[in-house]
């Protein structure tokens, strides 16, 4: 098996050069790429699909599996979608846990079954699905050059476009792994910001005190990795080289939070976002990393902005950088409606698609002509902008296997934070565990 490598940093610099549209939820706006092919339609408010006009005049049916379908608003976007497709839009609620979700999903796509067109899925299901003739591939129909050269070019080569040129995906949205802070609590330490290695540590041991923790985390065993990794960067480390002196300080550095510092909570190991986030807004926590979408959710809650919690620059350990992701619509090949699906997916590349659907839930476009333009705005528009132009971006280390590897790291990891294995086992079994999917 090939290695697979980590999305570069340099995705930064095509992000920085990009700039925007016109950010009107209703009328397509006008969009320049530049520092890319323009593309061959001209201006994004122009992008026609050669048989959508004629495509369109039936009604048809569409099964949509959606992670969105319990947010606030779903059910008037799915309306204004089925006016827009000219679809009769039924949905399938996806499990909220993860292994829940990759476990349905997996046996939907694997087994043939006709019953779910399009689904929403990760990265790391993407990964897992892209090469198994399970998606139907969109290159040809929804993601034509044209339409290709408005998405990050980074991301879409090394994690989207598969060897032979294929693709599968329309990404929907754009997350960072961003670390948020309690300002109100970073006050009360007497400290105005975590800059570096020696301010984290110094802030989250002030800031912990009973009923109260300087750090939380999401530890549960396919959470972790995203934790895991983060840190490995920040000190400069080597996610696939457990035997890198950088990476073993990152694993050093969260074992003793949990046990010698005291500042981070052993009942995190069986926390995903939802509890993490509650415990943030509960105060419970006082910083912690969580993707970008949960910005909003905060919002909702009345607990953010620069007095409350908010997502700041993480500090500099060896670098600063965060890991970007980006949920999918994908195109099961079993489908029996590919026609409607193809017209649902046309429609979800579009600038108005891209405003509509994040203003509605509070994301960011994957479409960055669109994200860089200011004149698209929802909460937390502005910290994403500063972390395209501070922040390194990295795409998550995947893998085929991709939650087969995830579990297995965060079960080893797991195991030493409770003393099952030292730390010495630990690096050792982890590096057996990334042999068998990297070589």
């Amino acid at each position: 098996m090939k290695k697979i490598t980590a999305i570069a940093g340099t995705v930064i610099i095509t992000c920085s050069l990009l700039t925007g549209c016109e950010g009107n939820s209703k009328p397509a706006p006008t969009t320049s790429v530049q520092a890319q092919e323009e593309p061959e339609s001209g201006n994004a408010g122009d992008e026609k699909h050669e048989d959508s006009a004629q495509a369109r005049t039936e009604r048809l049916p569409l099964t949509l599996m959606s992670v969105d379908s319990t947010a606030n608003g779903f059910d008037e976007w799915i309306k204004r979608v089925e006016e827009a497709c000219n679809l009769d839009i039924t949905v399938v609620d996806c499990p909220t846990n993860t292994n829940d979700r990759q476990a349905k999903i997996t046996t939907i796509l694997s087994s043939g079954d006709t019953s779910v067109d399009i689904i929403t899925v990760n990265d790391e299901m993407y990964t897992a699905y892209k090469n198994t003739g399970w998606l139907e591939p969109l290159e040809n129909t929804v993601m034509k050059s044209d339409i290709l050269a408005y998405y990050p070019e980074m991301y879409m080569n090394d994690m989207v476009i598969t060897e032979n040129g294929g693709i599968y995906s329309v990404p929907s949205y754009f997350s960072v792994l961003g670390f948020f802070v309690n300002n109100k609590i970073l006050k009360e330490t007497g400290m105005t910001s975590i800059d570096s290695y020696d301010d984290f540590v110094d802030f989250i041991t002030k800031a912990t005190k009973e009923g109260r923790y300087g750090y939380g985390g999401a530890w549960e065993t396919t959470y972790v990795f995203n934790e895991l990794g983060t840190f490995v960067n920040l000190f400069g480390g080597d996610y696939y080289d457990w035997n890198n002196p950088k990476t073993q300080k990152a694993i050093k550095l969260l074992y003793d939070m949990c046990h010698d510092m005291g500042v981070t909570p052993m009942s995190q190991l069986a926390d995903q976002y939802d509890p993490l986030r509650q415990n943030m807004i509960d105060e419970k926590y006082s910083s912690c990393f969580l993707y970008s979408g949960q910005i909003a959710k905060f919002k909702d809650a009345g607990v953010y902005g620069d007095d409350a919690v908010k997502m700041v620059i993480p500090p500099t350990f060896e670098t600063c950088s965060a890991y970007c992701s980006a949920w999918h619509f994908v195109l099961n090949s079993a489908s029996e409606n590919k026609e409607a699906a193809v017209r649902f997916l046309q429609y979800s590349t579009t600038p108005e698609a891209y405003v509509d659907y994040c203003t509605t839930f509070g994301r960011f476009p994957a479409r960055l002509d669109i994200l860089m333009n200011d004149d698209f705005q929802v909460t937390g528009i502005d910290e994403i902008r500063e972390y395209i132009d501070k922040v390194t971006l990295r795409g998550r280390p995947m893998v085929p296997e991709s939650m087969e590897f995830i579990s297995g790291i965060g079960s080893l990891f797991q195991q030493l934070v409770t003393d099952e294995i030292d730390m010495d086992t630990f690096f050792k079994m982890a590096q057996e565990e990334t042999g068998k999917y990297i070589q």
